[in-house]
């Protein structure tokens, strides 16, 4: 039986020296002892808030032990036919990877199999059966979007990277197909950015006060009949901001199912049935930690992204294009 909430366990004297996941199969009721060594093995339990995975780890009186539900929509996969990430560029220093839609980046409490980082990890280990290789997370994009992701490979080269993302050096161009048109075939957009109370999601704001600065440029590149698409560079890097920042202005991401939600369109076949967020993290330049050399990167749009804008140029008979906002 799959748990489809967080079950809570709290151990007590009696429990003392029990193996984890014997405790757990006992305490929760429902949950057999494989399915409990299963849920381990894939990160869904944590002790005293911390993931563990080691299924004979002997409980003591007062443990927390938490199950997370490894619900279908939360794993990390791409989708059908389509490789999870695609190397890009790969030195002693960095790797430059492009990922595919539907994997994660990062682990969460419900996880680290398939995992962006547990990816990577795999492909470096390959080379090195002997090493465990080191990989630093510099950024992140959401699981739905794709695109261009930087990782350094030794702990000198992420403080340098780490330097160029907190001063803003680093140049990142995305593309997203918007519902509707802006009024503007380029822009800026500055509103503030903040956490709800409840911390799930985050809202902007006109005013000076409260919130965190971002900035976003965007440029119309296509328009078609009910969307456009836009191309969007970042001054700030706060988290959803180009989501949040453009279902504010009332041009929400096409398939973006937690900031788009507000918003009331006509019916539209194509745009509804699209299954994710259509947003890709095209371009992307960083100063080479260890040469100082410039360099840049563009990933191609994903099959899905590029089937849906050819269909819709097919519907539209043609597009409208804005001069100087395609390729460089």
């Amino acid at each position: 039986m799959r748990p489809d909430r967080p079950i809570l366990l709290l151990a007590g004297p009696e429990d003392e020296g029990l193996r984890l996941d014997r405790f757990i199969r006992e305490r929760s009721r429902v949950l057999s002892r494989i399915r409990a060594r299963d849920l381990l093995a894939a990160g869904g339990v944590t002790l005293n808030g911390k993931r563990v995975k080691i299924a004979s780890r002997p409980i003591r009186a007062g443990d927390r032990v938490e199950i997370f539900p490894l619900a279908e929509e939360r794993r990390s996969g791409a989708p059908e036919g389509m490789l999870p990430f695609r190397v890009v560029h790969e030195d002693p220093a960095v790797i430059v990877v492009d990922k595919a839609p539907g994997i994660l980046v990062q682990p969460t409490s419900q996880g680290d199999r398939g995992t962006l980082l547990d990816l990577l990890a795999r492909h470096l280990k390959k080379r090195n059966p002997d090493k465990s290789p080191y990989l630093g997370l510099l950024h992140r994009i959401d699981r739905e979007t794709s695109g261009l992701l930087l990782f350094s490979r030794r702990g000198s080269a992420n403080r340098i990277l780490a330097e160029q993302f907190r001063t803003h050096t680093i140049a990142r161009e995305y593309l997203a197909l918007v519902r509707g048109t802006p009024a503007a075939a380029t822009g800026t957009i500055s509103d503030r950015l903040s956490r709800s109370a409840a911390g799930l999601r985050r809202g902007a704001s006109d005013a000076a006060g409260g919130g965190k600065a971002a900035v976003t440029h965007y440029a119309t590149i296509e328009r078609f009949a009910r969307a456009a698409l836009l191309s969007l560079t970042l001054e700030t890097g706060r988290t959803h901001q180009i989501r949040i920042h453009l279902s504010h202005r009332g041009h929400p991401v096409v398939g973006d199912k937690v900031y788009g939600s507000t918003h009331r369109f006509p019916r539209d076949p194509l745009l509804d049935g699209f299954p994710r967020q259509a947003l890709h993290a095209s371009r992307l330049g960083f100063t080479h930690p260890l040469t100082g050399a410039w360099l840049h990167f563009h990933a191609p749009l994903p099959e899905d992204f590029d089937r849906l804008l050819r269909a819709l140029r097919q519907e539209s008979g043609g597009v409208e294009s804005t001069p100087g906002s395609g390729d460089d």
